[in-house]
C-alpha cells in the first residue's frame, strides 16, 4: 500500500511540475502564439496524420511519420493542409519562431562588363523577424554560388523564399529555452540548435527515435510541428 500511495504521489507531482512548465512556456510566448501552435499541432494530428495512417493511432502515426522521415522519405511537405500553412504564415507566430526571406536578390561584380562562367554572382537574403520589444528586427545574409549553366535568376530566387532561419530572440526561442528540468534530448537538441541554426529535419527525426522521446509530450509535439512540419 505504501509503494502503491508513493507511485501516486510522484505522478501528482510530475504531472503538476508539467503543469507548471507548460504555463510558463505559454506565458512566454503569448497567449495568440501558444493558440496558434496548439492549432497547427491539433491540426497536423485530425488531418495529416489521420490521411497519411488511417489505421494508426495518433502515437503511433507520429512514431511512423519520424520512421519515414528518418529514412529520407520528405515529400511529406506537398501533403500537409494548406489551409493551416496560410494560418501560419498570417499569423505572428511565424516571425517569433523564424527569421523568414523579405527580400531577395543577386548581385554580381559591378566591374565586369559581361556575364560569364567565371563570374561568381552573390545571392543576397534579407530577413525579418520579431523582436522582444514587438518590433521587426531585420539582417541580411550574403552567399556566393558557382553555376555550369546560365543563371535563371527568377527560378533562383523563387526556390529561396522557404528559407528560414531561426528567430533566436523571439518569444518561442526564449520560451523553450525557460523551460526547467529539461529533458536530455531537449536539452541537446537547443544546444545544437544554437550552434548550427536550422537542423535537417531528418536529422531531427532519427535524433528523436534514437532518444526514445515520448511523443506524448506536450513540447516533444510542438518540436516535430516548428522544426519539422513547418
Amino acid at each position: 500500500m505504501k509503494f502503491i500511495n508513493l507511485i501516486i504521489i510522484l505522478l501528482l507531482t510530475f504531472s503538476c511540475s508539467n503543469e507548471k512548465e507548460i504555463a510558463e512556456f505559454e506565458k512566454i510566448l503569448g497567449k495568440e502564439n501558444s493558440e496558434t501552435l496548439t492549432y497547427l499541432v491539433n491540426d497536423f494530428e485530425s488531418d495529416f496524420l489521420k490521411r497519411q495512417y488511417p489505421n494508426l493511432d495518433t502515437k503511433k502515426a507520429y512514431k511512423q511519420f519520424l520512421t519515414e522521415l528518418s529514412k529520407g522519405q520528405t515529400d511529406y511537405w506537398k501533403k500537409i493542409s494548406e489551409s493551416s500553412r496560410e494560418y501560419l504564415e498570417k499569423s505572428n507566430l511565424r516571425l517569433e519562431i523564424y527569421s523568414v526571406p523579405d527580400s531577395i536578390w543577386i548581385e554580381r561584380d559591378p566591374e565586369k562588363l559581361t556575364l560569364s562562367f567565371s563570374d561568381v554572382p552573390m545571392l543576397k537574403i534579407k530577413r525579418k523577424y520579431l523582436m522582444p520589444d514587438g518590433t521587426l528586427g531585420f539582417s541580411t545574409s550574403e552567399s556566393s554560388f558557382r553555376h555550369k549553366e546560365p543563371i535563371y535568376e527568377d527560378s533562383i530566387i523563387e526556390s529561396r523564399k522557404n528559407w528560414v532561419d531561426i528567430n533566436y530572440v523571439g518569444s518561442y526561442s526564449r520560451a523553450l529555452n525557460s523551460i526547467p528540468n529539461k529533458s536530455r534530448f531537449l536539452t541537446g537538441y537547443l544546444d545544437i540548435r544554437e550552434a548550427a541554426g536550422t537542423i535537417d529535419p531528418m536529422l531531427i527525426a532519427n535524433r528523436m527515435l534514437e532518444s526514445k522521446v515520448d511523443i506524448d509530450d506536450y513540447f516533444i509535439k510542438r518540436l516535430i510541428i516548428t522544426e519539422i512540419v513547418y
